[in-house]
């Protein structure tokens, strides 16, 4: 005999569940769905389902229904995606409270509420919000930052989720500073902030970023700055030794070192008339010379990281490290996705892939005029 898995009582031979225990869990669902919708619907006005009826209710709903913790998650999930997606900046710091007051009122764990990410979207986009009025020149940095402190406390996402929604935000203003193709000093001054006040350091982005227009907008203003011999700002524990007066422009990371190997066979060409000296046997004099075929490849040499300096491209990896200065690069092949370097001294060639050549490129003309 099998049990109801709602009710725990026999259910007969070929049933795993009553009929009616059905019916009331479906019904209770239903029930949870539009209770948590008119919390959402309610929470700007005096008329809206408060915490304390959203407890009982819950509870009631446990016991009579059959809900459990997956129906209830669930049904939050939903009804908390439905009202992030509804919701405009700007947004007041009392907006987390709402998501707070239900978490406690349901009566599950805050990370099993989160498990699917709804309270971590939700977080993120009071924070771009907020992010958004700092750009747009309608608050301070101070005023924002206490905002985000604000959300974080009362709904305690990973850190990497709050960098995200910073990164996020940052590559949207930069896309839309970048429209006209110039940066005013206005907007030069707000990213500054920005950059300062979050602690990014543009100079080693995370990967995603690191062909944004995150990247081009401090990248022109590193160029700027040499142009007019000002080098940036450094930071301390860069794995490479450099030289007097260097300094780091910039970090790219998982970039690939191909360098160029030769291999060399050797093929012969035989020739020559066999002459017989008696029976069954021949002599035949080779007119032909051994020839040496050279055929070139690119060799995968290892994967790290590229380090831009005002004075050499350096290349750092487990298993490879190469240190070239510009004065030995006599040519250049820029990709969408890295460079190729011929060097003085019929050094072999190198491939440097998995990065914008951007940068690069235009480093080695503001090097090659100063």
């Amino acid at each position: 005999m099998s049990t109801c898995k709602y009710c725990n009582q026999s259910a007969g031979l070929f049933s795993s569940v009553h009929k009616e225990c059905e019916e009331k869990h479906s019904a209770g669902v239903e029930k949870l769905r539009k209770l948590l919708g008119d919390y959402f619907r309610g929470v700007t006005s005096s008329s809206g389902v408060r915490g304390g009826a959203i407890q009982r209710e819950v509870s009631q709903l446990r016991k009579e229904n059959f809900l459990n913790a997956d129906d209830i998650t669930s049904e939050f999930t939903k009804a908390l995606d439905g009202y992030t997606a509804a919701i405009h900046r700007p947004f007041s710091p009392q907006m987390p409270q709402v998501v707070t007051s239900l978490v406690s009122a349901v009566g599950e764990p805050y990370s099993f509420l989160d498990r699917d990410g709804a309270i971590t979207r939700f977080a993120q986009k009071i924070i771009k919000g907020h992010i958004a009025e700092y750009f747009t020149g309608k608050q301070t940095i101070a005023t924002t930052r206490t905002a985000i402190n604000g959300v974080t406390r009362a709904l305690p996402i990973a850190n990497d989720a709050v960098g995200d929604a910073c990164y996020y935000m940052l590559e949207k203003a930069a896309t839309n500073f970048l429209k006209d193709g110039l940066l005013t000093p206005q907007e030069e001054r707000l990213v500054n902030e920005y950059t300062t006040s979050f602690a990014i350091q543009l100079t080693a982005l995370p990967a995603k970023y690191q062909s944004s227009d995150i990247a081009k907008i401090s990248q022109a203003g590193i160029l700027s700055g040499l142009q007019q011999g000002k080098l940036p700002p450094q930071t301390l524990g860069y794995p490479v030794m450099l030289g007097k007066g260097e300094s780091v422009l910039w970090v790219y990371d998982d970039v690939k070192l191909f360098e160029e190997k030769v291999q060399r066979e050797y093929h012969s060409n035989r020739g020559g008339l066999s002459v017989r000296i008696c029976k069954g046997v021949y002599y035949r004099p080779s007119t032909g010379r051994m020839k040496p075929v050279e055929h070139s490849y690119l060799n995968l040499e290892g994967t790290g990281n590229l380090y831009v300096t005002n004075k050499h491209l350096i290349f750092n990896s487990p298993t490879k490290g190469v240190k070239i200065p510009y004065s030995k690069i006599i040519g250049v092949t820029p990709y969408s996705d890295g460079i190729e370097l011929n060097r003085d001294g019929n050094a072999k060639r190198l491939l440097l892939q998995g990065f914008d050549s951007w940068f690069v490129m235009n480093l080695l003309s503001v090097v090659a005029i100063s």
